[in-house]
């Protein structure tokens, strides 16, 4: 008999150590989760711009979900070197449009969001990490309208 559980019932019911063995088996073992708070947690990871920072992500439950999030970090990082409204033109627009789409990451006012699907941290944190440099990348392409 296969037992089933709601969204709700496997959020709630995940403890904050398989996340960081799912992250790791599926992404990298340096990553590390650090708490900031109630069902909030910094997520390490290896991986940086070309600048040499690191990403920023973000492990939060909202509701009964659990979701990753930059906290428009990405987005505020792009603008130090380039007119943001440039980010929402030409082939910049389309890299960007791209990446959310081929990795399932939603825009919400410049905040990076994905949403995790049942147990499925480590491929969430491998597709968000992915979208998420592929969008630092429409810093290397030329505006154009």
């Amino acid at each position: 008999m296969t037992v089933r559980y709601t969204d709700q019932q496997v959020a709630s019911s995940v403890s904050v150590s398989f996340i960081q063995r799912e992250f790791q088996q599926k992404v990298s073992d340096k990553v590390g989760l650090a708490s900031e708070g109630v069902d909030r947690y910094r997520v390490d990871t290896p991986f940086m711009f070309d600048d040499g920072d690191h990403l920023v992500v973000v492990l939060k439950k909202e509701g009964a979900r659990w979701v990753l999030t930059d906290e428009g970090h990405t987005y505020m990082r792009l603008s130090y070197d380039m007119d943001e409204s440039s980010l929402h033109q030409g082939t910049r627009q389309e890299i960007i449009s791209n990446a959310l789409s081929m990795f399932g990451i939603e825009d919400n006012d410049g905040e990076l969001v994905l949403r995790i699907a049942e147990n499925g941290f480590g491929d969430a944190l491998y597709s968000f990490v992915q979208g998420l440099l592929k969008i630092a990348d429409v810093s290397l392409a030329e505006a154009s309208e």
